[in-house]
């Protein structure tokens, strides 16, 4: 067990460390799921999409394919229901995935280092940048209806980004 602890944060620095520690290893792992497969992420994301028609047609100018409104959220009944996907694909799990790997190993940096501004500063911008990519897509895209499986992305990224803020100057001197 003595040969673990020197893998871990400093025991007199607090919990806050070792939440960081924990929260990016269990990140990191998330990442690495979402290269085996796609189940779980299908389960954070659970929106199903259509073609939206309501777009102009195609010009020199304008290409409605390239619009971030391609989709539409599909709604539980209706003539293009059984046709609805979702848009977790192998490219949006890879490219979530990297940016959990990196706010992992930014988290993981930042347990050992926590009275470092910036370290501490930019694990908490993971923080940050993870509540307003998950509420974005839960109010504004729709691409979630938060159910069991959202809980605990939306619990890290709230309650670690507040109490990193309380616990900024305690830290951060």
């Amino acid at each position: 067990m003595d040969q673990l602890k020197e893998f871990l944060p400093s025991a007199e620095k607090g919990y806050l460390p070792y939440y960081l520690f924990f929260i990016g290893i269990v990140a990191m792992g998330n990442s690495l799921q979402n290269l085996a497969t796609l189940h779980y992420t299908r389960r954070i994301y659970n929106g199903r999409f259509v073609p939206n028609h309501a777009l102009a047609p195609k010009t020199e100018r304008f290409n409605p394919e390239d619009s971030v409104n391609v989709l539409k959220p599909a709604s539980a009944t209706g003539k293009d229901a059984e046709k609805a996907k979702d848009q977790v694909t192998p490219l949006t799990a890879r490219v979530f995935g990297n940016y959990t790997f990196l706010a992992g190993v930014i988290r993981v940096y930042a347990s050992f280092s926590p009275e470092n501004a910036s370290l501490y500063q930019l694990a908490l911008l993971t923080h940050g940048v993870a509540a307003l990519s998950f509420t974005s897509e839960l109010l504004i895209f729709k691409t979630m209806k938060f159910t069991g499986p959202q809980g605990f992305p939306f619990a890290a990224a709230y309650l670690g980004g507040l109490w990193m803020t309380l616990q900024y100057s305690h830290y951060v001197q």
